[in-house]
Formats: C-alpha cells, sequence, structure tokens
C-alpha cells in the first residue's frame, strides 16, 4: 500500500512545483497552486489541495502509526 504525504508548495513554476521537501510535484491535478499553499502528493504528482490543519493532522497521524504499532507485517517479496 502507498500513502500520499501532504507537503508545502516552496515555489510554483508551473506546471511544476518546488516543496519544502526538496522535491518536484506536478501540478496538472490542482486549480490556482500557490506558493504556500499545502498539497496532498504522491510519486511526483500533485492530488489536491489541503487545509493547513488537515495536512497537519495527517503528519501527526503518519508519525503514530508505525507498522509495529499496527501490527501490519511487512511484505517480503
Amino acid at each position: 500500500m502507498c500513502l500520499a504525504k501532504p507537503v508545502k508548495i516552496a515555489k510554483v513554476s508551473y506546471p511544476k512545483a518546488s516543496l519544502e521537501d526538496g522535491r518536484q510535484v506536478d501540478l496538472s491535478l490542482i486549480d490556482n497552486p500557490q506558493e504556500g499553499d499545502w498539497l496532498l502528493c504522491h510519486a511526483n504528482l500533485a492530488i489536491n489541495k489541503l487545509p493547513e490543519d488537515e495536512a497537519q493532522e495527517i503528519l501527526k497521524l503518519n508519525k503514530m502509526c508505525t507498522h509495529k504499532e499496527i501490527n501490519v507485517p511487512y511484505y517480503t517479496g
């Protein structure tokens, strides 16, 4: 399973954005992206804009949910 991660836009150069974590993502699915907006991103694609409080809540929950804590076995292929 893959998770999309919230991250803040540092700079917009449409159709791409530089993010605060150093990555660049495609903004094709985002209406009117602005510096400082929070995005839900997966791989190199911005999926949705988020309010800051929702982005912070997701980040907080991600930190709390490690595989060990929720007892999900790792796939070893």
